[in-house]
């Protein structure tokens, strides 16, 4: 107990075990040594029985890796009797306040009120990023309210007024802002059925409705309604953030480590974060999500030995996907790591079923399939040129041409089948972003060479004019959420620093030399206009990215970052309309 209550291991937790604790099902059925390997030990991988082991899915044995809860709860204890010394010497300080001053009295109790909040916010958030990127299962023994404090305290950017719905609206209104929550989000994060939906919406109308069925109506109805608002200040984005003021009080029984259903209830607040970034950060509800997701094993199929019928190895499958999805798009908004590689993973396509009706002529699609089709084809040469060695950097070509090729093949796919233009038009939107930021990695020392740079002005040049034409649709525009608006800013920052660097190989019609590397691969083409053209098209690109910005920024709040950087933005944008005109 002494090295617990140590500040050293309090500050630095050990996040492993020095032995086994539990073998694999298949290991203790034979009485034989299990190295407790993940997702699939030893034993079972030479015996080729790697699809029955049960490493990857197993809960983990009652004991197991619970130093690194035990430091979490300790400083938990300690932050608590901080808190409690604090109390007991307000009366007395503020007593000999009132006496000198008691003017005074009341700017200081105001002050340390909110130096005591930011304190406790800011070790609950600690806590809560830590216990999101840890390597262990740490979930388990967390009590109720102390799990949904982890999780939102640090995902909480502006604090929501809790708030009262006396009177439901409507159920046409209801079903009509489920409708659009179906057609614009469900289908591409199917991590809930819709027959599970209506359930609910029942349920609350009806007059028996638990916790996670309001939970999981007012957060529909807010994310339905933020994706219809066209402004921060407009009534359907206050109505939005009504509804999730009002279940905030349901969090502590709805965000519960070990369930299925916790996650479904997770994942809707990351689909809202997303529509909403002013009052919470998805990157931390993400990371929680795919923790949640990972201790419960969904990141493996389970062996053929655990009995499931196929609706609930489907509903596995769509939440694991829908879990995946959201976070490869987080981490490349962010350009932040991964919370699971595809290498740990073993989970079979989900079955999803698209509503349209089948033609001859095209392939019959579901946007989630596309979707998650177009993240894992990105994916590899991601975590390649953003999470791996530097020996990477050194020749990014292959990865380069591997990821180019692989999201090429994804984006002829794609125009084959009957999804409607405008999804289309978001997913090849997502993907020349990709393609940019791969172009473009942060951790690179230099840039690419010309071939490079004549890569990204193309590439931004075509994404100008996809989101723009998405966004001048006020129908089509609710497909749009903070993520199209950091991804544009992106965009943005990036043409300017390739024209400003490579001005003459973005203007001259003559192509740069093929780099040495790609002399035997697959080369990524380059666009045939001439100089004057690119030039115009360049000027064009810059005014369809700040219109972009503007619109969506109206929605999602433009980054002060941005607001900084303008000024350059509007300098490089003019000077290429002064050389056009000369």
């Amino acid at each position: 107990m002494a090295l617990v209550e140590s500040s050293k291991f309090i500050d630095n937790p050990k996040l492993c075990v020095s032995r086994q604790i539990s073998a694999c099902s298949i290991c203790r059925g034979k009485k034989i040594k299990c190295d407790g390997l993940v997702p699939v030990c030893s034993p079972c991988q030479k015996s080729h029985r790697g699809s029955e082991c049960t490493n990857g899915s197993d809960k983990f044995a009652k004991g197991k890796e619970r130093s690194y809860v035990t430091a979490l709860e300790s400083r938990l204890d300690k932050l608590e009797k901080e808190i409690a010394r604090a109390r007991s010497l307000k009366p007395a300080d503020e007593a000999s306040t009132a006496a000198a001053d008691p003017q005074i009295k009341t700017v200081w109790t105001a002050k340390g009120q909110r130096k005591e909040e930011s304190h406790v916010n800011e070790l609950v958030s600690d806590f809560g990023f830590l216990s999101v990127n840890a390597t262990s299962r740490d979930f388990d023994g967390l009590a109720q309210d102390v799990f949904a404090q982890l999780i939102l305290a640090p995902s909480t950017a502006v604090k929501l007024a809790p708030s009262d719905l006396d009177v439901l609206p409507s159920r046409q209104i209801v079903t009509s802002l489920v409708q659009h929550y179906i057609d614009h989000d469900l289908a591409f994060y199917p991590f809930i059925s819709e027959a599970k939906i209506f359930g609910t919406i029942e349920a609350l109308y009806e007059g028996y409705a638990a916790p996670s069925d309001e939970w999981t109506v007012f957060l529909i109805l807010a994310i339905a309604l933020v994706s219809l608002s066209t402004s921060a200040e407009d009534g359907s984005y206050a109505e939005a953030v009504r509804y999730v003021g009002a279940v905030q009080k349901h969090a502590k029984m709805v965000l519960l480590p070990g369930s299925v259903q916790s996650i479904q209830m997770m994942l809707l607040l990351v689909v809202y974060s997303i529509r909403d970034p002013h009052h919470f950060d998805s990157w931390y509800l993400v990371g929680a999500a795919a923790r949640m997701m990972v201790d419960l094993g969904l990141h493996q199929d389970p062996p053929k030995s655990i009995k499931m019928t196929d609706a609930q190895l489907n509903l596995r499958r769509r939440i694991y996907y829908s879990v995946y999805a959201l976070d490869r798009a987080t981490a490349t908004v962010h350009q932040r790591a991964f919370s699971f590689s595809d290498d740990s993973t073993n989970v079979a396509m989900p079955s999803l079923v698209s509503a349209s009706v089948h033609q001859d002529t095209v392939r019959n699609a579901h946007p989630a399939t596309e979707l998650i089709q177009l993240r894992r084809a990105a994916s590899p040469a991601y975590m390649a040129l953003f999470q791996s060695g530097y020996d990477v950097l050194r020749n990014l070509w292959p990865t380069l041409t591997s990821a180019d090729q692989a999201l090429h093949e994804w984006e002829h796919s794609l125009r084959d089948t009957d999804l409607p233009t405008a999804t289309k038009s978001i997913f090849h939107a997502e993907m020349l972003y990709i393609k940019i930021v791969l172009l473009s990695p942060s951790r690179l020392k230099r840039p690419l060479e010309d071939y490079g740079q004549r890569l990204i002005f193309d590439h931004a040049v075509q994404y100008s004019q996809t989101i723009s034409s998405l966004v001048e649709d006020h129908v089509n525009a609710s497909l749009c959420t903070s993520y199209d608006l950091l991804r544009t800013i992106f965009v943005a920052r990036t043409t300017v620093e390739v024209v400003t660097r490579c001005e003459d190989i973005c203007f001259r019609s003559a192509p740069p030399p093929i780099p040495v590397s790609l002399i035997t691969a697959q080369v990524p083409p380059l666009s045939g206009y001439s100089g004057r053209e690119r030039l115009a098209l360049a000027i064009r690109a810059f005014s369809l990215l700040d219109k972009v910005i503007g619109t969506l920024g109206r929605r999602y709040r433009v980054p002060k970052s941005w607001t900084h950087f303008r000024t350059r933005f509007d300098g490089v944008h003019a000077n290429l309309r002064s050389r056009i005109a000369a």
